[in-house]
């Protein structure tokens, strides 16, 4: 397992891994609140359609198995698969518009048909996302990660006033006292409970407010009377529609669409759980994000075939993480274990719907909130130039227009629905439409292809001499733009000195300065890793040999080092004052 259980987050030891039992408990706790979310699509498809209710029972049975497979391959992490932390996976939102057409229009086999054909483009998108690393940017994760919180919070507060307004007690006092006491518990145990205390504070909240809505007449048990223990659902596979029919053509772009707002989204996820997860989090790993989407893509390739709903990555149950501390992979591996009884246990599962939504709503409020605060520290640790300040305001006026439902809605197409009335889908896209554009706008520069060898320092400082004068650069800012680009061909020389491949040495003048990236198809020792101060007399020899870095450290601005499809990219700015 690489992610051990942390006991504190001011960077000191934690305490190893959880117990099983302890692993157990906490991913029944993180179940039970995404369990109705990761059911959500075949629900939605029982309720909208006239689809009969054996062939729906063989939709969630596929879901959940597929949900429990993907979690796993997540957690576990084999060879390429898999972020390596707790990412539950189900069905997604996303999808809800194109799922219930898909049925309108085909029925079962359609949607198997379109949920297998959308698993390429997470494919594509994962594999080419070296490309897409000054545009996918932790600053847009994080805006991804604020616009979930804003599309969450409505329906927090739906389902705090009763769920649906067709119930009973919807809006009642007693669904507002029993979502109050669920927040209320959750909210003084994370602030004022000890570290081993907070490791039941999901349990203790949700008990709470169970506790509430039973003295209150709200706590039914429907569905834990009605469904048996065991069970296989009744109905057969419903196989795949190999008709493919022009009409279907707008309904397989939605899918496209949807699925590729489904990787956006879990990119953000996967830098979230990074930043929770990693002991000493210092930056983005693009690798494990790779990994993490292309488990999505397999799990949505899997779901179609399976004849399930279309699967995602879950963020809403992340900020439990961040509430007991716990990131240990073991949860997710319980977590997926959970998961696979509960497609065979139709009543343990029951007892997972049953809870009141008042409880499930006020839980829901206090994630928001530590979902906005997670976002907004990955936006501002990679520091926010005016032009990309511009661009993620902008991304959330987008994104918060889209959750009013009601932008012109006479005039935008139905067939887009899936990314104007999707929060995130818009605010990402705009985002990430704004970011391209800013990065593809001409910038004055060079770009050299050198062979990391001694002989060809001279060529890069010519080549540095002759921008001296294109940028007005001082004689201050030119040393320190000369000796950081020396210093980090030194170190690539080091390194891949003996490597027949040639690297690309791009220097451009940017907004905030003078940026530096060198780009490289080999695997190379990092350049900014962390390294304390020293002296000449209490130097270790292997700091000697890595002064250099340091110097690149103390001179530049923002250095960065990224593994990407078994590329290396070294960047850094020179600033100009």
């Amino acid at each position: 397992m690489k992610h051990l259980y942390e006991s504190r987050e001011d960077g000191r030891a934690g305490m190893g891994e959880p117990g099983w039992a302890l692993s157990f408990f906490l991913g029944l706790i993180h179940v039970s609140l995404i369990f109705d979310g990761i059911i959500f699509l075949p629900n939605m498809i029982g309720k909208a359609t006239g689809t009969p209710a054996d062939q729906v029972a063989f939709v969630t049975f596929a879901t959940l198995l597929v949900a429990a497979f993907g979690t796993f391959l997540q957690a576990f992490s084999p060879k390429n698969l898999g972020s390596g932390h707790v990412l539950f996976m189900g069905s997604y939102s996303a999808f809800l518009a194109c799922t219930l057409m898909a049925v309108d229009m085909g029925g079962l086999p359609l949607l198997a048909t379109m949920t297998l054909l959308s698993a390429p483009v997470v494919f594509l998108y994962s594999y080419f996302l070296r490309f897409l690393r000054h545009i996918v940017t932790p600053a847009v994760g994080g805006v991804l990660i604020i616009l979930v919180a804003l599309s969450l919070m409505p329906i927090a507060i739906e389902l705090w006033q009763g769920g649906d307004s067709s119930q009973p007690h919807f809006g009642s006092s007693q669904n507002y006292l029993v979502g109050l006491v669920t927040m209320g518990v959750l909210v003084i145990f994370m602030l004022f409970g000890s570290h081993r205390l907070r490791l039941w504070t999901p349990l203790l909240g949700i008990g709470a407010g169970c506790l509430a809505a039973s003295f209150l007449g709200l706590l039914t048990l429907e569905h834990v009377r009605h469904a048996p223990w065991f069970g296989l659902p009744e109905a057969r596979w419903p196989g795949l529609a190999l008709d493919f029919q022009m009409a279907w053509l707008p309904l397989a772009g939605a899918f496209f669409i949807a699925a590729l707002v489904s990787a956006m989204e879990g990119t953000g996820n996967i830098m979230l759980l990074q930043q929770i997860s990693v002991k000493g989090f210092r930056k983005v790993d693009y690798t494990c994000i790779q990994n993490g989407l292309y488990a999505d893509g397999l799990a949505k390739g899997l779901s179609g075939l399976a004849g399930g709903a279309p699967v995602a990555t879950f963020c809403d149950n992340i900020p439990l993480l961040k509430m007991t501390r716990v990131t240990s992979a073991r949860v997710g591996l319980m977590g997926a274990l959970i998961l696979f009884v509960l497609a065979f246990m139709p009543k343990v599962s029951g007892f997972l719907l049953d809870a009141p939504s008042a409880v499930i709503g006020g839980m829901l409020v206090p994630i928001c909130a530590m979902l906005f605060y997670a976002g907004f520290g990955l936006v501002m640790r990679s520091g926010l130039s005016f032009q990309m300040g511009l661009i993620l305001g902008i991304s959330l006026c987008a994104g918060l227009m889209a959750e009013t439902r009601n932008f012109f809605p006479s005039i935008m197409p139905v067939d887009l629905s899936p990314i104007l009335q999707n929060g995130v889908a818009m605010g990402g896209f705009v985002a990430i439409f704004f970011s391209t554009l800013l990065y593809l706008f001409p910038r004055p520069g060079m770009a050299l292809h050198l062979t990391p060898a001694p002989a060809a320092m001279p060529t890069l400082l010519e080549g540095l001499e002759k921008l001296k004068g294109r940028f007005r650069m001082g004689d201050e800012v030119f040393l320190r733009l000369r000796l950081c680009c020396e210093e980090t061909f030194s170190h690539l020389i080091e390194y891949a000195g003996e490597s027949d491949r040639k690297c690309l040495f791009s220097v451009r003048l940017w907004e905030e300065g003078v940026f530096v990236e060198v780009i490289i198809g080999e695997t190379v020792d990092e350049v900014d890793q962390g390294m304390r101060p020293f002296t000449g007399i209490n130097a270790t020899e292997a700091e000697l040999d890595r002064i250099g870095l340091l110097i690149l450290s103390r001179m530049a601005k923002d250095v960065q080092h990224i593994h990407i499809s078994g590329y290396t990219y070294i960047s850094f700015v020179i600033e100009l004052s």
